[in-house]
């Protein structure tokens, strides 16, 4: 249980100080590489041996390349006003990725457990579930009031001293290495000592009351739009 928070903290961490990146488009892939990580090692955890790119919508951008470039003159000119709001609204994005790094981590984990995603499964019919999974994910996020989330995230994590740093550290590192790189491996014991400091205080959070009810309605919320999604599938 600890190693899991451990890396949803981290990717989460990863995801947010990604946005601080000052190069247009780098900020993107480095978002996108962290949230890849998670899914790389919340594979591996399930014993799953098929690579992650064959479940690519869990992390990529949802809309493709063409859509992408299509769009890449504009976010080109708009990127030093989206670094200033970045700067400006930081704790906001921190939360916000750090729930989408709790939820989406115990989605994939339910996923797994209940045998979808299995090495068995064509990879067209495997990247068909996890497209399914990210749109029932996404659809149980857009109508799920996150306040509460991310309170108790921010309530948890806003003591624990060297955090920030560290995460800076840890994207720099994922920066520089292979896309199969773990970026918290060699980082400094300062910076070590702060992961666990805040995957400690992200447990507690977790099992409060509130947290507990919260996670188990957006359980129950996500299996809801699954369902939703299975069933216009099959109809169509």
């Amino acid at each position: 249980m600890e190693r899991t928070l451990h890396l949803r903290l981290t990717c989460g961490l990863l995801a947010s100080a990604a946005r601080l990146t000052p190069v247009p488009f780098l900020d993107d892939f480095l978002g996108d590489r962290a949230r890849r990580l998670m899914v790389d090692k919340t594979l591996s955890a399930h014993g799953r041996r098929f690579p992650s790119k064959q479940v690519a919508p869990l992390y990529a951008d949802p809309h493709g390349c063409l859509y992408g470039c299509l769009l890449s003159a504009v976010k080109l000119l708009l990127f030093p006003v989206k670094k200033v709001l970045t700067w400006l609204f930081a704790l906001r994005y921190l939360t916000r990725d750090l729930s989408d790094a709790v939820l989406l981590g115990r989605a994939l984990d339910g996923w797994l457990e209940a045998g979808r995603l299995a090495d068995a499964t064509d990879p067209p019919a495997r990247l068909q579930e996890a497209s399914l999974l990210r749109s029932a994910f996404d659809n149980a996020v857009a109508g799920t009031d996150m306040q509460l989330l991310q309170g108790l995230l921010m309530k948890a994590l806003r003591g624990v001293s060297g955090l920030p740093k560290a995460a800076w550290h840890a994207v720099r590192r994922l920066r520089r290495g292979g896309a199969g790189a773990d970026p918290t491996e060699g980082l400094s014991q300062a910076d070590d000592d702060a992961m666990k400091r805040g995957t400690a205080k992200l447990g507690a959070a977790l099992e409060t009351p509130e947290a507990r009810a919260f996670l188990e309605a957006f359980d129950a919320r996500l299996a809801e739009n699954v369902r939703i999604l299975e069933a216009r599938h099959a109809s169509g």
